[in-house]
């Protein structure tokens, strides 16, 4: 596929999942070509550069993202349909895999960051007190992630997301009598359909391991220890009173400025976050009853800063767009986030050729490289997590998913790349072990290496080496036994077998 010189560079490319006769091509000027058997059969031209592009595996049509928007556009037929970001937002990673699920990364909107949120939830409607839950307690978890590795600050940032918690629960509680819902609607009637199982389960997952990460830190004195006279009792008595509003939302349809929205979710899966939460707080943070704590608005800052780079993972269900009119909202930030990540390419996000494991690196005190499950049964788990401090440029999957490369921005005669097995036994970087697998794992292997050391191997630069050039990018060829494919900055592929 011949590409003209004088245009501006290739910036992402994409095969076709089922035809490797196919191949399409996105620019930094703008443009989208499509070559079929080596000719340019489709071209389309536009002014913002194209972050990312991938072919549908089912439907003939192409997903690419520019400026704030993503088109999915039918390229044999000439139609495209264009959907909208915020306006401050950037997509930089897309795929979709064989099962019709769109994955993205999404930039963290500065505009918006606040909507329906901390002292903005007085003035969100009853209908949309659901959205605000759900994208509260997002934010609360990323910063109880961030601060379970800080350390010794984890208190404090338990005491400021309680009273971010209690904000919201009183908001909930306020508005439930004026809820507008039905049992029932007219057949004609307008009607948004809004499935949030797959977004619970994952919140539930990632309290999971916040609550098990604070049990430990409580073991060794960096977090409060339990309050040993919180029991389920005690629990259940908070989390009878704003059940009522997700009872009423989940068995009706709630009324809208527009029409109607019937919320379809597992109703014990919101019992179960509320009771967890409520857990987390009462045993480990303040204990006070609730007409005892203080007014929490001096703690709800309205602005949230959204760091450079940091971009949202998110899944989308697009098995019925072609051909129907139904496409995500790509502005509900909420939805399905698997997790929070660092991203300059759609190189620094790999899926496995299985399409069971999605790798990202997330920046906190260092960098942290994760494996997560795109697997229904366990869909947005962590499976592993690898931490490193120098810059990379790539990550790639091996062609049968059990080995990860991290290629590096690195300097003559250091590592360009860590090559990582994900099935260790040891979640390495973060210790998820119990207090008994940690007694019982050292007297069998030692203390004598850290767990870094237990997991791959560093790949380095020859001591001279006179045609150095940096490194772009490191893709692991799809075919067993090929190797690496590294991209150099001065135009050149070497083949690492």
């Amino acid at each position: 596929a011949e590409y003209h010189t004088n245009e501006r560079s290739v910036w992402t490319l994409s095969f076709h999942p089922t035809n490797c006769n196919i191949i399409a091509f996105g620019t930094l000027g703008g443009k989208v070509l499509v070559y079929v058997d080596g000719q340019e059969t489709a071209v389309l031209s536009g002014s913002d550069p194209i972050g990312s592009i991938c072919f549908h595996p089912v439907g003939n049509y192409l997903v690419f993202a520019s400026g704030m928007e993503i088109t999915f556009w039918d390229w044999q037929n000439d139609c495209m349909k264009l959907v909208s970001m915020y306006s401050d937002c950037k997509c930089r990673f897309l795929q979709i895999t064989t099962d019709s699920v769109l994955v993205t990364a999404i930039s963290q909107t500065h505009l918006f960051a606040s909507a329906g949120i901390a002292k903005n939830l007085g003035s969100v409607e009853p209908q949309g007190m659901m959205v605000s839950f759900l994208r509260t307690v997002n934010f609360m978890l990323d910063a109880l992630e961030h601060g379970c590795t800080i350390g010794n600050s984890f208190n404090c940032e338990l005491k400021k997301q309680f009273f971010f918690w209690n904000h919201l629960v009183n908001g909930i509680l306020g508005k439930t009598d004026q809820l507008r819902y039905f049992p029932s609607i007219k057949p004609d009637a307008k009607c948004t359909k809004s499935y949030l199982d797959d977004t619970l389960r994952i919140l539930l997952r990632r309290i999971d391991l916040i609550l098990e990460c604070v049990e430990r830190m409580a073991l060794n004195r960096l977090a409060p220890p339990a309050n040993e006279n919180i029991c389920d009792n005690t629990i259940d008595k908070y989390c009878f009173e704003p059940m009522v509003y997700f009872e009423r939302v989940c068995y009706n349809f709630v009324e809208q400025s527009d029409g109607y929205v019937k919320y379809s979710f597992d109703i014990s899966l919101v019992r179960s976050i509320m009771h967890k939460l409520y857990r987390l707080f009462l045993e480990f943070g303040h204990t006070a009853t609730a007409e005892e704590w203080p007014n929490p608005e001096f703690y709800l800052d309205s602005s949230r800063t959204a760091q450079k780079n940091q971009f949202i993972l998110q899944a989308w269900n697009v098995g019925t767009i072609c051909g129907v009119t139904e496409f995500p909202d790509f502005k509900e930030d909420w939805r399905n986030v698997l997790t929070v990540c660092s991203i300059n390419n759609d190189s620094n996000v790999s899926i496995s050729q299985c399409e069971r494991f999605i790798s990202t690196v997330r920046v906190k005190a260092v960098k942290e490289m994760e494996v997560r499950s795109l697997a229904r049964e366990n869909f947005g788990e962590c499976l592993f997590v690898f931490k490193f401090v120098a810059n990379f440029v790539s990550l790639s999957f091996s062609p049968s998913g059990k080995y990860v490369v991290i290629g590096l921005r690195c300097k003559q005669r250091m590592k360009f790349a860590y090559v990582l097995d994900k099935d260790t036994k040891w979640k390495v970087g973060v210790d998820f072990r119990t207090v008994s697998d940690i007694v019982e794992s050292n007297q069998q292997e030692g203390e004598s290496c850290g767990p870094n050391e237990r997991v791959g191997l560093k790949l380095c630069l020859p001591k001279e080496s006179s045609n150095y050039k940096e490194i772009n990018c490191i893709k692991w060829a799809t075919l067993p036994g090929y190797g690496f494919f590294v991209g150099l900055k001065s135009k050149f592929i070497q083949i690492c077998r």
